[in-house]
C-alpha cells in the first residue's frame, strides 16, 4: 500500500529546504550561482540518458492542488498523464523532466518573482521547486514524488 502524505507536509518542506532566490534582491552573483546549480543538475540528468520513465509529482498552482501527477515519459516525450484529483493538463506546470528544468530556468533572472529549486543529488532531476509571483500569477510548488526509470525496472524484472 502506498503511503500518502498531505500536500502541506510536502508544502512546509519546501518552504524549509529550498534555495529561496528573488529576483529583485538577487545580484549577478546569486543568478549565476543559481544558474551554474541548474545547469550542473541538468547536466547530471542528461549523463543518465533516461528516455523513458515514470515521473510522479504533486504540485499546486494557486488553490488549485494535485495530489499526485502521473506522467508516462516515452523517447523523452509525454505519453501519458494521470491526475488525481482529475484536472485539466493546462493546470499542471511540466510534463517531462526536461520541462520541469525549464519551469525552473524561466524563473532565473525575473524580476517578478521569488522562488527555490532542489535538485536529486545523484540523477539530477528537480525534487522541489517553489515559486511566488509580485504579478498576477498565481503561486507554484512542486514536489517529486517519484521517478522510475522504465527501462532498468523492466531490466531488473526481468532477470527475477
Amino acid at each position: 500500500m502506498k503511503a500518502r502524505i498531505p500536500m502541506c507536509f510536502y508544502l512546509l518542506t519546501l518552504a524549509i529546504g529550498g534555495t529561496v532566490v528573488g529576483g529583485c534582491d538577487a545580484g549577478f552573483d546569486v543568478e549565476n550561482q543559481v544558474r551554474g546549480q541548474l545547469d550542473e543538475a541538468r547536466q547530471r540528468w542528461q549523463e543518465q540518458s533516461i528516455r523513458n520513465y515514470q515521473f510522479i509529482y504533486a504540485q499546486q498552482r494557486g488553490d488549485v492542488i494535485v495530489d499526485t501527477a502521473e506522467v508516462f515519459v516515452r523517447s523523452g516525450t509525454v505519453d501519458s498523464i494521470a491526475t488525481s484529483p482529475e484536472v485539466s493538463e493546462d493546470e499542471l506546470l511540466v510534463g517531462t523532466v526536461g520541462s520541469f528544468f525549464d519551469l525552473i530556468e524561466d524563473r532565473i533572472g525575473e524580476d517578478d518573482s521569488q522562488f527555490g529549486a532542489d535538485f536529486d543529488d545523484e540523477q539530477g532531476f528537480p525534487v522541489s521547486y517553489n515559486a511566488d509571483f509580485q504579478d498576477d500569477r498565481r503561486s507554484q510548488d512542486i514536489i517529486t514524488i517519484a521517478l522510475v526509470d522504465s527501462v532498468n525496472e523492466s531490466q531488473e524484472t526481468q532477470g527475477q
